[in-house]
């Protein structure tokens, strides 16, 4: 319980909200439109590299009444930014054919889908949250007559596709902000299109900003500058969506519209779009979100919500699985943990990989291994640069690539021990053994007097809360423990009053003892009880008794 290590960010201002904007690293002349953002503030999509070229060959094919072929990636990212463009384009009048490929094929372009494309009669293909590192499969695209416009948001390999890229992740690229997600990187094409083809009004994208929040919120990018707007409105049309699909979505997981927040879409909404990619083939995703048919989107959101259901079941084997080989094999010991199963479903590997990585705090790969080939997924620590870590150790990957927190990798089962020693020998030098222990972040010190409802009206301004924008942690020293008890079936939650404060503990059950009438250390978020009237109460996080 104690061994959790509580990060206090240096002090540089005696007021706690500008104290706050600082930890979040937001330039003081952003301050003002951080607190109160603004969908006119989106900057000019033609300040990203090559978009004028990418908006002059959906122009040529405009006049050329050219088919556009859609080549989208299977998860809530690649799926929520193909229906985007796939919708907008048949909108605009062009023929539009999409094709999203199945786990079992492997991530990015490959050459089945563009031969699909081809019979379909498309000329012009676009890739979303793929292509960067799909050169060959780019050439081959090329030779079977079509141009290619990459719109992609992961780190560039070294040979760069020759095609029109718009990735923000490229060297030089002069553009504001560079942590769009891929279905970001479509609205900001889409932006630049209707400024130049003017059909339709542009009040009118802002209703697309609900898939647009779906892939930012699920994606993991930081939820600051443009990023912050899209999930901001884009929560708000989440909660008016005209989407038949998403309404019966909602409808199917029993969520409350009203309240759809980060969490609804990171937890709730955004696994069920995930869920067939993960178990089969996210086709049925990609239907959901833009049928027009009450009945089709109300069996397609069925479907979602029993293979969601299905995913969690095999979550479950695959995650006690793992734990026990971790456990078995003294994995937690060392620096990093590379896992490999035979029957742990591809698209399962990557969630198991950030539930260890949080339980054990350090970089985990997790394999599926089949006919003597590894296909894994990857999630990393701050101090371990996954993406880099892997470049180091091509020499065994058949294929690689993604971030420095997340990273997809394939491998022959021969080169697995040569692997895991490469990058346990980059983990030596890169990561201390203080990365290892557990941290909390926390903002900053609070006195008895700043606890009041006023301070939690402020901290709402910064909602929405998520990656580069946490919900603020603070740290309340010496409080007075009193009424101490436990709730919940199991009496697994710890509730107390800190200094006078209601406070309840999730999961802290278990320390319980010597608690009463003692005074301890607390770190916490603050949240609200409007059970009888609206009163401020502390969710605890960790705590030391003094």
């Amino acid at each position: 319980m104690n061994n959790k290590r509580w990060q206090i960010a240096p002090q540089k201002s005696n007021d706690i909200i500008e104290q706050l904007l600082i930890n979040r690293k937001i330039k003081k002349e952003d301050w003002a439109s951080f607190l109160n953002p603004d969908f006119e503030s989106l900057f000019d999509p033609f300040r990203i590299s090559r978009m004028k070229e990418a908006v002059a060959r959906i122009e040529k094919a405009y006049l050329k009444k050219e088919t556009i072929g859609i080549f989208g990636d299977y998860d809530a990212d690649g799926i929520p930014g193909s229906a985007l463009l796939y919708e907008f384009l048949i909108k605009i009048g062009f023929k539009t054919y999409a094709y999203i490929p199945s786990r079992e094929q492997g991530y990015g372009l490959n050459k089945e889908g563009i031969e699909v494309l081809k019979k379909e009669g498309a000329t012009l293909l676009i890739t979303i949250d793929l292509g960067v590192r799909n050169s060959a499969e780019i050439e081959f695209a090329k030779k079977n007559g079509f141009d290619v416009i990459v719109l992609d948001h992961h780190e560039m390999a070294q040979e760069k596709p020759n095609c029109i890229v718009i990735d923000l992740k490229q060297k030089n690229e002069k553009y504001p902000f560079t942590e769009l997600a891929a279905t970001g990187v479509v609205f900001k094409f889409i932006q630049a299109i209707n400024l130049r083809l003017k059909k339709i009004p542009e009040n009118h994208l802002k209703w697309m900003l609900d898939l647009v929040a779906i892939s930012t919120i699920c994606d993991m990018v930081p939820l600051v500058s443009e990023n912050r707007i899209f999930a901001k409105f884009g929560l708000i049309i989440l909660q008016k969506t005209h989407r038949l699909g998403l309404k019966e979505l909602y409808e199917k997981a029993a969520i409350a519209k009203e309240n759809i927040d980060t969490y609804s879409v990171g937890f709730q909404i955004g696994p069920r779009i995930n869920a067939p990619g993960r178990m089969d083939h996210a086709n049925e995703s990609f239907y959901l979100l833009i049928s027009k048919d009450q009945k089709e989107a109300s069996i397609l959101a069925g479907k979602l919500d029993t293979i969601n259901r299905q995913r969690q079941e095999e979550l479950k084997r695959v995650l006690v699985e793992a734990k026990e080989k971790v456990c078995q094999n003294g994995l937690d010991k060392k620096k990093l943990i590379l896992l490999e199963g035979k029957n742990w479903p591809q698209g399962i590997v990557g969630l198991v990989a950030g539930k260890l990585m949080e339980e054990f705090s350090r970089p985990v790969i997790i394999c599926e291994q089949k006919e003597g080939k590894l296909k894994g997924s990857a999630r990393s620590i701050d101090a371990y640069n996954m993406v880099e870590a892997l470049e180091q150790a091509k020499d065994y990957l058949l294929k690689y690539g993604g971030h420095k927190k997340a990273a997809g990798l394939s491998l022959e089962l021969k080169h697995l021990s040569n692997l895991y020693d490469k990058l346990l020998e980059i983990a030596q030098l890169k990561i201390k053994d203080e990365d290892l222990v557990p941290k909390i972040k926390v903002d900053l010190k609070l006195k008895k007097e700043d606890l009041k409802l006023n301070l939690f009206d402020k901290i709402k301004k910064f909602e929405p809360f998520g990656l580069g924008n946490p919900r603020p942690v603070f740290l309340l020293e010496q409080a007075k423990i009193s009424d101490v008890k436990t709730v919940g079936k199991n009496n697994e939650h710890l509730k107390f009053k800190a200094d006078n404060i209601s406070a309840i503990g999730f999961g802290l059950g278990e320390i319980v003892k010597n608690l009463n009438n003692s005074q301890a250390d607390i770190v916490f978020t603050l949240d609200e009880d409007n059970w009888s009237e609206r009163k401020l109460q502390l969710k605890i996080l960790d705590l030391k008794v003094k």
